[in-house]
């Protein structure tokens, strides 16, 4: 079928970013082909999936890899609002900072552009809450409303570049004729092609689901049985044993008197924390909104399928119900929650690789983890932005492709898997369920008086120690180590 490559700016809309398939700002005729090069392209790169991860994909190709065509292609036929808050810590922003985004986006962060986000855990599970810590950090964290960061990366797409809506991927083919190209079938029954393909999908991605369709199929065809079922088994995602009630608050509709509380009146990120449950509280756009998160959890049920919607709506009282006897900050902030979204939390299990030939995962699709860290978007942009580096490199070619990717898996899957275990590690001891409090019930820990202020300063020493990882080498420093990979494995082919 006849196709067009499109240049398409989103038009700003009530409920987000809006283009139709067909709405092209910029045409041009492509006769049968499914796609072309711009003259001085070494190679082409699809990236599935417009969110958060793909689009820092195609910035840090914009910026690094200028030589390089790229188009981006989405399931969804308008780029939407959905989400809530999210937070960037140093890492995330030293890279927002390398692509050039940083004045655009302190415009719509968090708390007016404060970077210093000050962070207080309290035990609230009782009638008396008592503070476990407050830490002022000297490092830039800056929080967001989801849809007003991808709005600012969607606008910094250079006009020439492309987002392509309404293709829902179904499957993709590596040629084996030795053309090197990777063939891409749509929904619609469109096709394209590409030299590299990049899965940006999330965590239900299809690209995942193809690429270890493939590897099982492949095992199998050899007689490996037993690693043909291991691999099938990395195709769904597992529950991680928490569902998440996320709401936003804004200011402007509190009632007077409201101020003095402690998650209006200040800039801090609060998390209340008791058995199996847990309210995280930040601002979002400017300080005029609240994000809050309301996490239970149902230890019992971790690493099964769930089988039910992963989202749905909910009411206040749902909400409110789950943190009967909390202290009174909490009881008195679930009251101004207007109801919100009800999230099951599922997470992709410990996949054995991120790439596959031509074909590599990136951010959710290949390691979408817990939120007890807020690292997950922040690990998303930091694989866009190695890869991109990587294939930035002036060594590379269409031809030694599969090298660079096999570099960004050995680099960046054991990073990332190390994150997402200390995510979930952090996870049990805001809900008081790590191994260490296994011993204390719901029942005990409402009394108030089953850990001593001692015990509760080991829990914030432990919870610190999960964010360790953090002060290594730098992302940029990490990029360069990755590259001298490169280059050793270039002279040893």
């Amino acid at each position: 079928m006849a196709d067009q490559l499109s240049i398409i700016r989103p038009q700003p809309t009530s409920r987000g970013y809006k283009s139709s398939g067909h709405f092209y700002v910029e045409n041009f005729p492509l006769a049968r082909a499914p796609h072309i090069l711009c003259a001085m392209s070494k190679f082409s790169i699809a990236i599935v999936g417009a969110g958060l991860s793909g689009l820092i994909s195609a910035l840090s190709l914009q910026k690094f890899a200028p030589d390089v065509e790229f188009a981006i292609y989405d399931a969804v036929s308008e780029l939407s609002d959905i989400g809530a808050g999210i937070g960037l810590a140093p890492r995330a922003w030293a890279i927002i900072q390398a692509i050039g985004l940083e004045e655009a986006l302190l415009k719509v962060a968090g708390d007016g552009g404060q970077p210093c986000i000050p962070h207080m855990h309290r035990k609230s599970d009782q009638a008396e809450g008592v503070i476990i810590d407050r830490t002022v950090r000297d490092e830039m964290n800056y929080s967001f409303f989801r849809a007003e960061l991808q709005r600012v990366l969607l606008e910094h797409l250079f006009p020439k570049n492309k987002v392509r809506l309404n293709k829902r991927l179904v499957s993709y083919v590596q040629r084996s004729d030795g053309s090197a190209i990777v063939e891409l079938l749509f929904e619609d029954g469109s096709t394209a092609q590409c030299d590299v393909l990049l899965g940006c999908d999330g965590i239900r991605s299809r690209i995942r689901a193809n690429m270890y369709s493939q590897l099982a199929d492949q095992a199998q065809a050899e007689g490996r049985h037993d690693e043909a079922s291991r691999l099938r088994s990395h195709i769904t995602p597992v529950f991680s044993g928490e569902i998440v009630y996320r709401c936003l608050i804004r200011k402007d509709t509190l009632p007077e008197g409201v101020s003095e509380h402690p998650a209006f009146n200040a800039s801090d990120l609060i998390i209340y924390c008791g058995k199996n449950r847990h309210i995280v509280t930040y601002p979002v756009s400017q300080g005029r909104v609240l994000n809050v998160g309301a996490g239970v959890s149902y230890p019992e049920q971790e690493g099964t399928i769930y089988e039910g919607s992963w989202t749905s709506a909910a009411g206040r009282e749902e909400i409110t119900k789950e943190f009967v006897g909390w202290e009174a900050d909490v009881q008195e902030l679930v009251q101004y929650v207007n109801g919100g979204l009800k999230w099951v939390i599922n997470v992709v299990t410990k996949l054995p690789t991120y790439v596959h030939g031509r074909v590599a995962l990136v951010g959710d699709a290949a390691h979408a983890m817990g939120h007890h860290l807020g690292a997950g978007a922040g690990q998303s942009f930091e694989d866009a932005f190695l890869l991109a580096k990587l294939i930035s490199h002036p060594g590379v070619t269409k031809g030694n492709i599969p090298v660079v990717l096999g570099i960004y898996d050995e680099v960046r899957r054991p990073f990332t898997q190390h994150v997402a275990a200390l995510a979930r590690r952090r996870g049990k001891l805001h809900h008081l369920d790590s191994p260490e409090l296994a011993w204390l019930t719901a029942e005990r820990s409402a009394k108030g008086d089953a850990l001593s202020q001692e015990q509760l300063g080991e829990i914030s020493e432990m919870m610190e120690r999960c964010r360790d990882w953090q002060f290594g080498p730098s992302v940029l420093e990490e990029s360069v180590a990755a590259q001298r990979k490169l280059e050793g494995a270039f002279q040893s082919l």
